[in-house]
C-alpha cells in the first residue's frame, strides 16, 4: 500500500541547534507522514554493530562472508530492538510498506536472511528502531524550526 502524504519519501535534516541527543545532526528518512502521526528512520547513524552480529543473533546462516561486515544503523529511539530495512528495488517480502513507487521499508526477517546469503535488494539500509511522532507532534516542531 502506497502512502501518499507530504513527507513519506523525503528528508528530514536536523537544525544545527537541535539539542536532543537523539537526533542532534541526523538525516531522517520520513517513511510515513499522515494526520495520525509519522514515522521516518535515522539513516546517518551507523552502530558498532555489524550483519554477522544480527545473523548470529538470530541465528541467519552467512553463506557470503564478505556481507558480515554490513554495517547496522540506530534508526531511532523507539522500538531499538526491531529491525527495518529501507531498500529497492520493492521485492516481494513478508512484511513491506512501500514509500515510495521504488522504495520499500521490509520488518520482517526474510529480507535479512537474502541479504546473508547476498540475494536481497540491490541497494538498503539495516536499521535497529525508528523515529515516531505523534498526531500533530511532527507539524508543530517543523513550524518551530526545531
Amino acid at each position: 500500500m502506497a502512502h501518499n502524504t507530504q513527507l513519506a519519501g523525503q528528508f528530514l535534516i536536523a537544525m544545527p541547534n537541535l539539542a536532543d541527543p537523539n537526533f542532534f545532526h541526523t538525516v531522517t528518512y520520513m517513511c510515513e507522514h499522515s494526520p495520525v502521526g509519522a514515522m521516518g528512520l535515522v539513516i546517518n547513524r551507523p552502530t558498532e554493530l555489524t550483519l554477522g552480529d544480527l545473523a548470529e543473533q538470530l541465528e541467519i546462516e552467512m553463506t557470503e562472508t564478505e556481507m558480515t561486515h554490513v554495517p547496522i544503523y540506530q534508526g531511532g529511539p523507539v522500538q531499538t530492538d526491531r529491525g527495518f530495512v529501507l531498500h529497492q528495488p520493492l521485492g516481494d517480502w513478508d512484511n513491506s510498506m512501500q514509500v515510495t513507487p521504488d522504495i520499500s521499508l521490509t520488518m520482517s526477517q526474510d529480507i535479512l536472511e537474502a541479504i546473508a546469503q547476498d540475494l536481497g535488494p540491490d541497494k538498503y539500509l539495516i536499521m535497529l528502531g525508528y523515529a515516531g511522532w505523534g498526531e500533530g507532534q511532527l507539524e508543530e516542531e517543523l513550524v518551530a524550526n526545531a
